[in-house]
């Protein structure tokens, strides 16, 4: 059976968790670039991937190769430029997240895409996000939710890391809208933020982002009585009652401890493969295979709006020191 042919822009760490997907799909990589034509990473990479063409120039192996998808993972200063000449191939592509610090270029090169593109966000792939989702969608009174982002003082890791959480709000609940936020500034430097969002349910959901917090990344939901907590993404546990312990002469302290009925963790490959690649890797199959396109997979759009929603929540990274 003849395999279907990837080339790859990018050399960094994250590629290589890409080669280990698409190589377990049975795709066939057959050359790598650098997004630096000054770099030659390319060649360590491809010694080290068994990849048998490397190039220095992207442009020179998108011209010379014949293939049938492209998979750009580069600095993300370097994306929008690669996406656009790639697009221009008329093949499918799978772009890492977030494709561009500033949404303003990523809709403009809306405007000159195709529909076979997808977005890296791998998390829309976790079975636990997947489960939390099927539960909401069945749900239909408004029900409150709470997601936390404890992220590095770094606003370039903000719109790295945190757009991340904001697609799985937006994967979840669908479109959300912004109606309150409050900023935590000491010394005139933002340190985080607490801020609402509702949907069209009238979903009201708090998120609270706090630099450098010793906390992990989470997202409660309660419905009824049950409490379903992502914490983290890749880990779902569902609570349904209280247990009451009484105090004692030896504990005298009432305890309120949730009753957990069910765990959930992500899939066996999860465990061998970066969580979500597997099935991202599979989901760009079928687009190159069908010409179909997932209801899982980010689109352009989607990258749009999570970089949109993330200079709401921090100001504009354009004006920001890289």
């Amino acid at each position: 059976m003849k395999k279907n042919k990837i080339i790859l822009v990018g050399t960094s760490p994250i590629v290589e968790y890409h080669v280990k997907a698409l190589k377990k799909t049975d795709f066939e990589i057959i050359a790598v670039a650098s997004s630096n034509t000054n770099s030659s990473s390319h060649k360590k990479f491809a010694r080290k991937n068994i990849i048998k063409k490397s190039y220095s120039d992207w442009k020179e192996m998108m011209n010379k190769e014949k293939y049938d998808g492209i998979v750009i993972a580069t600095r993300t200063e370097s994306t929008i430029e690669i996406l656009e000449y790639a697009i221009k191939q008329n093949i499918p592509i799978l772009v890492e997240k977030p494709v561009s610090f500033n949404s303003k270029d990523i809709k403009k090169i809306i405007n000159k895409s195709h529909k076979m593109i997808m977005v890296g966000y791998n998390r829309r792939f976790y079975k636990t996000v997947n489960v939390v989702k099927n539960l909401i969608s069945e749900e239909e009174n408004p029900i409150l939710a709470s997601m936390t982002t404890p992220e590095l003082s770094n606003i370039k890791d903000f719109f790295n890391n945190t757009s991340h959480s904001l697609d799985i709000l937006r994967y979840i609940f669908g479109e959300i809208k912004l109606t309150y936020i409050k900023k935590l500034i000491i010394n005139n430097v933002q340190k985080g933020f607490v801020a609402t969002f509702s949907d069209n349910k009238k979903d009201i959901i708090q998120f609270i982002a706090n630099w450098d917090a010793s906390d992990n990344f989470s997202l409660s939901v309660f419905q009824n009585t049950k409490k379903i907590e992502l914490k983290p993404y890749e880990e779902l546990s569902i609570y349904d009652g209280i247990d009451v312990i009484q105090p004692i002469d030896t504990n005298p302290i009432r305890q309120y401890v949730p009753k957990l009925v069910e765990k959930i963790t992500l899939e066996p490959i999860d465990k061998y493969i970066k969580p979500g690649f597997y099935q991202q890797s599979c989901t760009f199959l079928e687009l190159i295979e069908n010409k179909t396109k997932s209801n899982i997979s980010a689109t352009l759009i989607d990258a749009y709006k999570n970089i949109e929603m993330c200079e709401k929540l921090v100001g504009k990274y354009k004006s920001r020191i890289l």
